[in-house]
């Protein structure tokens, strides 16, 4: 009985967490266009996208190309980045017809919460001057 109540509080916490952690930041405004462009544009960011843990890297030149690599497998993807008249974040992938595009919102650890949809999707974690990864 004992060992139930553990087991049922232990699933209401992280299931209380992974709910929390899916959720865009309440009372904080998202980025507008100069601001994203300030962030991205001529730089490289650490990210980690939210569904698994995984940690990659993403170039955003200054003329709208991004590269990004998978640290784990070292997989790469190609495409091209804009900001919308909704002031998101869009990331067009080769091979793909529609953009993906995220609210950026700042958090006060410094990292960035990137959300679509109403869910936090990939954190940017860092940001480095240049293409410092050799994408």
């Amino acid at each position: 009985m004992r060992s139930a109540i553990l087991l049922t509080s232990l699933l209401l916490t992280l299931s209380t967490t992974t709910a929390m952690a899916s959720e865009p930041p309440t009372g904080k405004v998202p980025l507008d266009a100069d601001s994203l462009i300030e962030l991205v544009s001529g730089k490289t960011q650490e990210c980690r996208k939210e569904k698994d843990g995984s940690l990659c890297a993403n170039w955003f030149s200054e003329d709208g190309v991004i590269k990004r690599v998978m640290y784990e497998d070292q997989a790469r993807k190609d495409g091209v980045w804009f900001v919308d008249d909704q002031d998101r974040l869009c990331i067009l992938w080769e091979g793909k017809i529609k953009p993906l595009c995220f609210l950026v919102y700042k958090q006060d650890d410094g990292t960035y919460s990137m959300i679509k949809h109403d869910k936090h999707v990939s954190t940017i974690l860092g940001s480095e001057p240049g293409n410092t990864k050799n994408l």
